[in-house]
């Protein structure tokens, strides 16, 4: 998370870096305007409290399947992925699903990334998170859960 200095030499977060990581391109359109909206809500009163307190948020990229959500996570630095179960296969040696792949390799290479799965099947629960994903959430959910799971804000498990 970007931070800043405050005047007693303290750091605060001032900004929350998002990759969105999902095979639907409207998927992906609905989430960023989603996300933007609340950005902008934050943006014009920092004094103003928003939906769970919001950070700024800067969409920094998107990925289609999870070798491009690996590239971009590499190349980028987000401190949120925002992700689908991918169904397009990974290249091999990793001939589990992509989805569950993503998040392991993630996770190995980046510890401190914190992923967030937003999916409609409520039966790939377990499987995320015993991947290494910090929050499982169903599409349609509130938006208050997906920024409280976004910014490590109650529950990291809502499902």
């Amino acid at each position: 998370m970007t931070r800043q200095r405050d005047r007693k030499g303290g750091e605060k977060i001032v900004c929350i870096r998002v990759l969105i990581a999902d095979d639907q391109l409207r998927a992906r359109r609905s989430l960023r305007a989603l996300l933007t909206a609340i950005c902008w809500s934050t943006s014009s009163d920092p004094a103003q409290p928003t939906l769970a307190g919001a950070l700024p948020i800067e969409i920094i990229g998107e990925a289609e399947n999870g070798e491009e959500t690996l590239q971009q996570v590499g190349a980028l630095h987000p401190d949120v992925v925002v992700m689908d179960l991918h169904t397009h296969a990974l290249p091999a040696p990793e001939p589990r699903s992509d989805g569950l792949a993503t998040i392991e390799m993630i996770k190995k290479q980046w510890p401190d990334i914190r992923i967030v799965v937003l999916t409609m099947y409520a039966t790939d629960r377990a499987s995320v998170l015993s991947a290494g994903a910090d929050a499982f959430l169903l599409k349609g959910c509130p938006t208050s859960e997906l920024l409280e799971a976004m910014v490590h804000r109650g529950s990291a498990d809502p499902g």
